[in-house]
């Protein structure tokens, strides 16, 4: 029943497709938010380190798998507000 843990971060990746298959067809990030985008990075970089820390592999493999997703959309975002990026 372990393997139910890891739920999380399967859904994590699957929340975070539409977006990024959108930022990547339109080519704009006008009405995204740049500093929710960070501070969530930042929020869930703090998790994973405290999930290393105490060796909570569950934990740990859904926060890198929402970190992943949250980090492209977060690159994607800057780099269509900033076409120079």
């Amino acid at each position: 029943m372990q393997w139910i843990f890891y739920l999380p971060g399967i859904l994590f990746i699957i929340s975070g497709i539409p977006q990024t298959i959108k930022l990547l067809r339109i080519k704009s990030s006008k009405d995204i938010s740049v500093s929710m985008y960070l501070i969530t990075c930042v929020a869930i970089i703090i998790v994973v380190i405290d999930a290393y820390l105490h060796q909570n592999n569950s934990i740990l493999f859904s926060n890198l798998a929402s970190l992943c997703i949250v980090g492209v959309n977060t690159i994607l975002t800057i780099k269509y507000k900033n076409p120079n990026f």
